[in-house]
C-alpha cells in the first residue's frame, strides 16, 4: 500500500463531512425520492405548492408562460406524508419572451409556442387545496388572479413572509440562498424546479423538533391587523418608516401589519407621534384569505 501523497491527503480532507469548514450540498431528489413521513390515523390537508414563471414582473402586462403545482398531503403537525398530484405547463404568452427571462428559465419562443393551459381544470385542482403556498407568494397570487379569477379570495401562505427566517438561524430570504443553507440545491429556475425545491425546504426540520412547513402554516393562518397611518403628514414618513410601516402606492397610505392585541398601544403612539387630533387610523382584519393581494 503506497503513502497518501499531500494533494490526495487534502482532497480526502476536503471530501470529510465533519470538516468544519466544509459544507456539503446535496441536490434534491425527485418528488418519486422524497422521504416523506409516516401517515398516521388523523386528519391530512391538501396543501398546493406552487411556482409561475413569467414574461415580467407586471401582471396587467407580462404574462404566465410556465406553472407547476404540487398537491403536498401534511398531517396535523406539518409533516409532509403524501403527495396527491404533481404537474407542470407551459403557456404561449402570444409575445416575444425577453431574452433575459430565457437566460434565467431557459424557456424560448419555440418552447411555448402554440402551448396552453387547460385553466379550468387547473382552478379544480388549486381551488380543491386548503391553502396554497408560494414563495414570494404575492407576485405569483397577482397572475394566478388574472388568469383564474374564480380564485380570488382564496387562502395563500407565504413562505418568504410568513415565517421568520432570521429569528430561526437563516440570513436572507431567496429560495436558492435558503436551500443551500439546509444543505441542498437545485441548478434549474423552471417552475417545477422551485416547487421541488421548495418542499425541500418546507419539510426541513427546526432545531424545535417542527417542520418549517408547520411554522410557515400556523403563522399565516392567524389573523392579524392592517394598521392604516390615515392621512399622515408627509414630514412623517421617517417617524413612520422608522417603526416598521410599508408605503402602499396603490393606496397611498402608510401601514403595518399587527397583531389585534397591539393595536391600542399602535394607536396610542399614532396619536402622539404622527397625528394627535387627526382621522382614527384605519385597523382592518386579515386572514389568509387578502394578506399578500
Amino acid at each position: 500500500m503506497h503513502d497518501i501523497g499531500h494533494q490526495e491527503a487534502e482532497t480526502l480532507s476536503l471530501c470529510d463531512a465533519e470538516n468544519p469548514d466544509i459544507r456539503i450540498l446535496r441536490r434534491v431528489s425527485r418528488l418519486d425520492k422524497f422521504p416523506f413521513h409516516v401517515r398516521g390515523d388523523g386528519p391530512v390537508r391538501r396543501i398546493a405548492i406552487v411556482d409561475t414563471e413569467t414574461t415580467g414582473t407586471d401582471p396587467l402586462t407580462d404574462e404566465v408562460i410556465d406553472i407547476a403545482v404540487v398537491m403536498l398531503e401534511v398531517d396535523d403537525a406539518g409533516e409532509i406524508v403524501g403527495i396527491a398530484s404533481a404537474g407542470q405547463a407551459l403557456r404561449d404568452p402570444h409575445m416575444p419572451i425577453p431574452p433575459q427571462i430565457t437566460v434565467l428559465t431557459g424557456i424560448t419562443d419555440n418552447d411555448v409556442r402554440g402551448k396552453t393551459i387547460d385553466l379550468d381544470r387547473l382552478e379544480r385542482l388549486l381551488a380543491s387545496a386548503d391553502v396554497r403556498v408560494a414563495h414570494s407568494a404575492a407576485f405569483d397570487i397577482a397572475f394566478i388572479d388574472n388568469l383564474m379569477p374564480g380564485l380570488a379570495g382564496a387562502a395563500w401562505a407565504c413562505s418568504m413572509a410568513d415565517f421568520d427566517w432570521l429569528a430561526a438561524g437563516f440570513d436572507g430570504r431567496k429560495l436558492g440562498h435558503l436551500l443551500m443553507q439546509v444543505g441542498r440545491f437545485s441548478e434549474a429556475h423552471r417552475a417545477m424546479a422551485d416547487v421541488i425545491a421548495l418542499v425541500h425546504l418546507l419539510a426541513h426540520r427546526l432545531p424545535h423538533g417542527g417542520t418549517i412547513l408547520r411554522d410557515v402554516l400556523a403563522n399565516a393562518e392567524r389573523q392579524t391587523v392592517r394598521f392604516e397611518a390615515t392621512n399622515a403628514r408627509y414630514e412623517k414618513r421617517g417617524l413612520l418608516k422608522a417603526r416598521g410601516y410599508r408605503w402602499d402606492a396603490r393606496y397611498r397610505v402608510w401601514w403595518m401589519e399587527i397583531d389585534e392585541c397591539a393595536c391600542a398601544r399602535e394607536e396610542r403612539w399614532f396619536r402622539e407621534h404622527i397625528s394627535p387630533s387627526g382621522p382614527v387610523p384605519r385597523m382592518l382584519p386579515i386572514t389568509w384569505h387578502q394578506r399578500h393581494r
